[in-house]
C-alpha cells in the first residue's frame, strides 16, 4: 500500500511540474530554417568493432542548422561525436574490451507537424571511428586500435517544454541503438 502512494505522489508530482505555465510554451514547429539545435544523449551503444557481446554504455552530442526548407519540414546539417564501451569476462581469468570514439557529419529531414513543441527526424550520419580494443587472456597481451569508416540511420523526436529546452530521444543503428537525452535550441 505504501508502494502505491509513494508511486501515486511521484506521478502527482511529475505531473504537475510539466503543467506549469512556464513548460507549456514550447513552439509550433522548433527546427525551422536557420535553427540551431544542440542535443546530449545516453544509451546503449552500437558494435561497430567487436565481437557484439556484452552490453556497453555510450555517450553522443550532435549539432544541427535548419539549412533549406523542404514541403512541410527543414533540411538540417550538422556533426555528431559520440562514445561507448564494452567490456566482456569469458571465464579462465579472459576479458576483453572495446573502447569506440567517434566523429560524424549528420544531415537529417525535420518534418513540420504545427504540433507546439513537437519536432520529429530522420537523418544518417557519415563519418570515422576510432576503436581501442584490448584482452587479456595471456600475460603481456595488449590489443590494437583500428580506425574504421562509420555510417548510420537514426530517427528521433523531441518536444520541448519552452521555447529553448526540451527532451529528445533517438533510435536507429548510430551510436547508440537508443539513446535519451536533452535538446537545446538556439534561435
Amino acid at each position: 500500500m505504501q508502494k502505491a502512494i509513494s508511486i501515486g505522489a511521484f506521478i502527482l508530482f511529475f505531473g504537475s511540474f510539466f503543467s506549469l505555465p512556464a513548460f507549456s510554451g514550447g513552439p509550433l514547429d522548433p527546427v525551422r530554417l536557420g535553427t540551431w539545435v544542440i542535443n546530449a544523449g545516453v544509451g546503449p551503444g552500437a558494435h561497430y568493432f567487436g565481437n557484439g557481446v556484452g552490453f556497453g554504455p555510450a555517450l553522443k552530442g550532435s549539432v544541427e542548422k535548419g539549412m533549406w526548407d523542404l514541403g512541410p519540414g527543414v533540411i538540417t546539417l550538422g556533426g555528431e561525436v559520440g562514445f561507448s564501451f564494452f567490456s566482456h569476462r569469458y571465464g579462465n581469468g579472459w576479458n576483453e574490451s572495446w573502447v569506440n570514439f567517434i566523429f560524424a557529419a549528420r544531415g537529417a529531414y525535420h518534418y513540420g507537424w504545427d504540433v507546439e513543441g513537437l519536432d520529429t527526424y530522420g537523418g544518417i550520419p557519415l563519418g570515422i571511428g576510432f576503436c581501442a580494443h584490448a584482452w587479456d587472456n595471456q600475460p603481456g597481451s595488449r590489443g590494437y586500435t583500428p580506425v574504421y569508416p562509420y555510417a548510420g540511420v537514426f530517427f528521433g523526436a523531441s518536444y520541448f517544454f519552452t521555447k529553448t529546452i526540451g527532451v529528445n530521444g533517438e533510435v536507429g543503428y548510430n551510436s547508440t541503438y537508443a539513446n535519451i537525452g536533452v535538446v537545446y535550441k538556439l534561435k
